[in-house]
């Protein structure tokens, strides 16, 4: 095994210092049409894109909708019509084309018949370019409604009865039952009826998705799994399709996998790898063994199995024992026991601090989604974060598993690639920084300012918050959150060195920072900033002090 790992960290050290070994990547513009315009549904793949130097664009804003406002997807039609050939790839979260997005997806405003000939139009726009890659996602839906000011009466109500329902229908437990009676007492009839209905819808949809993908439509599918649990009428759903997908022939082109919000970064690293025919080998560390099997909060299946799926769809494969592979990652698991946890953490820190290629994802996460202060420091004790690969620790096991690999698989391409160097080294240490102070300082000590806040101003929820109580909170999540970063860029990042190529440069500067809350409630962050760098000679007085922005993000073309 150590000589399997000094090959490992033979290869990484020749490609740093070079930084050239193969073609340009294959493909330089990527269509995003994403699940709405929350940054974790772009930003997020824009960053890892830029690790390739491949842009990654979507459709205009003003045609993704807002928060509970729908995206325009006849409109989205019409300028694919115009700008589809621009690009060498499309990814496509269907529920924008046939509903307005995820959060429109879970409600009753579209018929089964306008969604299909929405997605029917999208198809005869698509064949328009039949050398084009188009990989698409689709939401399962969750168990519960769309956390509202509206939905706030009834929906922890719903989503238990859902749960429960699903549960007597496969136990007839007579104690299920009695839970099911009192709780449908409870609950507005109209609201029972009208989730079923769009569950309903939903089902149908996706049964016509899997018919386009045998068809040709797709040349991937995935239908990720919104917040769930392991009871609940999705999973029948979801045997139902991976049937019907069977039945088609189409399992090698139809995934199942937890999460949505991270599957523009999984197919982005598909469409990437596949371009380039390349497959990284990943070797995977758990923090403890006995949380392979663990189901985690807003999931169905198990850690292990989601792994498999989240490294599966990414274009990755994971490495055999001793086999030979590309890098490692390091899975901190729910609730690992103390012993577990200190030997992951001791044999993680060995070999970040070897030099050797390691990706970590952070999915103990609990219920509120925050990651593990004993990870975060051994992470940022003594500058380790700027010689990950990658890291990702937020909201659920699928979307951090979902964001570390692609994000390590798109950097293991850049190298191997003739992608600019200073490009890819400065994207990369822009995305780790990204990733400690968006996922990690905003969800753990930031969202719970902003939500002691917001419970203490009148007429204001945590559902939504609107005018100037809204302002209040975004000032504070704009101080607070911006401290914290200059803090940490200084502390991981500032007069750190690195090879790009044969040239050598420091981080020198954290500028052009933006901080704001993207929709009107404090659950996620949108930041967005540029770092500076200059060519460095040893022995001499650094020079040619260059800007090297991480370039704007959101919106594509006008």
């Amino acid at each position: 095994m150590w000589l399997k790992r000094r090959v490992a960290l033979t290869l990484f050290a020749s490609l740093a210092i070079s930084g050239l070994s193969g073609a340009q990547t294959a493909l330089k513009r990527v269509l995003l049409i994403p699940l709405d315009d929350r940054p974790a549904a772009t930003q997020f793949a824009q960053m890892i894109g830029r690790l390739a130097d491949v842009r990654v664009e979507t459709p205009p804003a003003e045609t993704l909708g807002h928060f509970l406002s729908p995206g325009k997807p006849d409109s989205i039609n019409k300028w694919l019509s115009q700008h589809l050939s621009d690009y060498d790839a499309l990814i496509v979260n269907t529920d924008m084309i046939a509903y307005g997005g995820l959060i429109a997806s879970r409600t009753d405003r579209t018929s089964y018949a306008t969604a299909i000939n929405r997605l029917r139009e999208f198809w005869r726009i698509r064949k328009l370019c039949q050398n084009l890659k188009v990989y698409g996602f689709s939401s399962i839906m969750r168990l519960a409604p769309t956390a509202t000011k509206q939905s706030k009466p009834f929906a922890a109500d719903l989503s238990r009865f859902v749960e429960l329902k699903s549960l007597y229908e496969k136990t007839q437990d007579q104690k299920t039952k009695v839970s099911l009676d009192n709780l449908q007492k409870k609950l507005p009839v109209n609201e029972i009826e009208r989730y079923y209905l769009v569950r309903s819808r939903d089902f149908k949809v996706q049964q016509e998705l899997i018919r386009m993908c045998g068809q040709g439509g797709f040349d991937n599918l995935v239908l990720g799994q919104d917040d769930a649990r392991p009871n609940g009428p999705h999973v029948s759903e979801a045997l139902r399709l991976k049937q019907m997908s069977s039945n088609l022939g189409v399992v090698d082109k139809v995934h199942f996998t937890d999460g949505i919000d991270q599957l523009a970064n999984v197919l982005l690293s598909r469409a990437l790898l596949s371009a380039d025919n390349y497959s990284p080998k990943v070797r995977v560390v758990f923090a403890d063994e006995a949380g392979r099997q663990k189901i985690a909060y807003y999931e169905s299946d198990t850690i292990d199995n989601n792994l498999k799926e989240q490294i599966m769809g990414s274009g990755a494969t994971i490495a055999k024992p001793n086999e030979t592979f590309d890098y490692s990652l390091y899975v901190n698991t729910p609730n690992p026991r103390t012993f577990a946890l200190d030997a992951f953490l001791k044999s993680m820190k060995s070999e970040v601090d070897q030099g050797m290629p390691v990706a970590v994802a952070d999915v103990n996460l609990g219920k509120i989604g925050t990651g593990d202060p004993k990870l975060f420091e051994a992470l940022t004790s003594q500058g380790r974060s700027s010689r990950i690969l990658s890291y990702a620790g937020w909201n659920t096991p699928g979307n951090t598993m979902g964001t570390t690999i692609p994000a390590a698989n798109v950097y293991m391409l850049a190298r191997r690639a003739s992608v600019d160097p200073l490009q890819r080294e400065v994207a990369l240490r822009a995305f780790i920084l990204h990733r400690l102070v968006n996922d990690f300082e905003y969800h753990k000590y930031v969202r719970p300012e902003a939500y002691a806040m917001i419970d203490r101003l009148p007429n204001a929820s945590r559902e939504e918050t609107y005018g100037e109580n809204f302002e209040k909170v975004n000032e504070l999540v704009k101080e607070d959150l911006g401290e914290r970063l200059a803090k940490r860029f200084n502390e991981q990042l500032a007069g750190t060195q690195f090879f790009a190529g044969n040239q050598k440069y420091e981080v020198t500067e954290l500028t052009n920072v933006s901080i704001s809350l993207p929709w009107p409630r404090a659950y996620e962050v949108r930041l967005d900033f540029e770092i500076r760098v200059r060519n460095y000679i040893e022995g001499n007085t650094p020079f040619d002090t260059a800007r090297f922005p991480i370039l704007p993000l959101g919106g594509g073309r006008g």
